[in-house]
């Protein structure tokens, strides 16, 4: 079980356990008026449900897909839906698809906000642990190609797609975005204030808008939580 400020889940059974990648990209994920969303690889719903918190915070009533190839992750997605304290249940829905059939069904939905911390690693050592490797290795899951198509068919005109990614995989998926999206924005995150970027968030959208950058780092170099970091994760987290 892991602990939020408002609501608890449980991460046991999904193939990528709650971490900071997860939190990270629901706290810099802007959600203004969404009230459709849609999280690519939800394993247990973290993201899905800290997302949650924050458009309930705007008094919307949204409407939330979670969709995961992994069978044991959406059905604890489904279970963390159910005694979600925000929302009624009626408010989730996770299903067990791949995101390439998702996006082409005939009567695929459009979303005001897609997520997603999507598998990054493509062709290296891959782990021994099945979880792992499903949750971190797209090798014949999903590409970013892939990725892009399917957001590309699901977002809604006015709709933002958000992600997290590594320096060199973010570097890979953007160029696949060049004719089909506007970057919005740009976090680039330092694990230490002593070490380099190791995850960056990026929003876009089908519509050009100045894009803003930013940076900062998660720990000071007395590997102590940053004050940028406390502020950001501080309505979900209790740390210090």
């Amino acid at each position: 079980m892991f602990h939020f400020k408002q609501f608890d889940l449980e991460h046991e059974r999904s193939t990528l356990k709650i971490g900071t990648d997860a939190v990270l990209l629901a706290a810099l994920t802007q959600v203004d008026s969404a009230q459709t969303v849609l999280d690519i690889g939800c394993g247990c719903g973290v993201i899905a449900f800290c997302l949650a918190q924050k458009i309930t915070g705007n008094q919307i009533v949204p409407n939330i897909v979670g969709i995961d190839v992994d069978a044991d992750s959406i059905t604890e997605a489904r279970e963390n839906a159910a005694l979600f304290p925000l929302l009624p249940a009626s408010c989730f829905h996770f299903e067990q698809i791949r995101m390439q059939d998702f996006a082409n069904q005939d009567n695929a939905r459009r979303f005001d906000l897609i997520v997603s911390n999507p598998p990054y690693f493509h062709g290296d050592l891959k782990p021994q642990d099945k979880n792992k490797l499903q949750s971190k290795h797209g090798d014949g899951q999903l590409s970013f190609q892939e990725l892009v198509d399917g957001v590309d068919n699901l977002l809604s005109p006015d709709g933002r797609f958000a992600l997290i990614l590594p320096p060199p995989e973010m570097d890979e998926f953007h160029q696949l975005t060049i004719d089909k999206w506007h970057c919005l924005k740009s976090v680039h995150i330092h694990p230490t204030a002593t070490k380099p970027i190791y995850r960056i968030v990026r929003e876009y959208s089908r519509s050009p808008q100045p894009e803003t950058e930013s940076r900062f780092s998660i720990r000071n170099a007395e590997l102590q939580y940053t004050p940028e970091y406390l502020q950001l994760v501080k309505s979900y987290l209790t740390i210090s």
